[in-house]
């Protein structure tokens, strides 16, 4: 018998109960180690088959939307089932565990491709900025015509490529 066993608790390998080994319904050896049981329901499953009880089991956590805890970054006192946006400041809310799923975010593809269509429409913007700066520019294109061009390519960058900060802008007013 293991002394050191006495002086503590231990746990039943059938049912996961903590068992004083003095106080236990009964005991099994099991290749040189002693296993205590809380009844003896648990000790006759357990000389039945010991293997199956002894072996870890894993079962997969299936994370899905419906599970998942998520929460935002910026005030983790949010926390929610599922997807979606803070209700204070409007951010998308992250997983709070993360999982081996990798699938695409919605929100990055969508600000990237928000930040390539405003770059392609600021580059002219640019351009007529710093040509302004020559002197003979103004002989090629007139100043007012350059501001309403500058005007019309920066309309949709600031309206379009600037919605969802408008968006959580007004969403942390509320």
């Amino acid at each position: 018998m293991d002394n050191t066993a006495t002086a503590m608790q231990v746990k039943d390998p059938v049912c996961g109960m903590t068992v004083s080994p003095e106080m236990s319904a009964g005991k099994y050896d099991f290749k040189d180690k002693t296993y205590y049981f809380c009844s003896a329901s648990c000790l006759k499953k357990f000389e039945q088959n010991p293997e199956s009880y002894l072996q870890p089991t894993i079962k997969p956590v299936i994370n899905t939307s419906e599970n998942v805890e998520y929460t935002c970054p910026m005030h983790p006192q949010i926390v929610q089932i599922g997807p979606g946006t803070c209700p204070i400041c409007g951010m998308a809310l992250e997983p709070k565990v993360v999982s081996l799923d990798d699938k695409p975010d919605a929100e990055l593809a969508n600000m990237t491709r928000r930040f390539w269509v405003c770059l392609v429409l600021t580059l002219p913007v640019f351009a007529l900025a710093m040509l302004e700066m020559l002197p003979s520019f103004s002989q090629i294109i007139s100043p007012q015509i350059s501001l309403w061009i500058q005007f019309i390519f920066t309309l949709p960058v600031v309206l379009w490529g600037g919605f969802p900060f408008f968006e959580r802008g007004f969403a942390s007013i509320k």
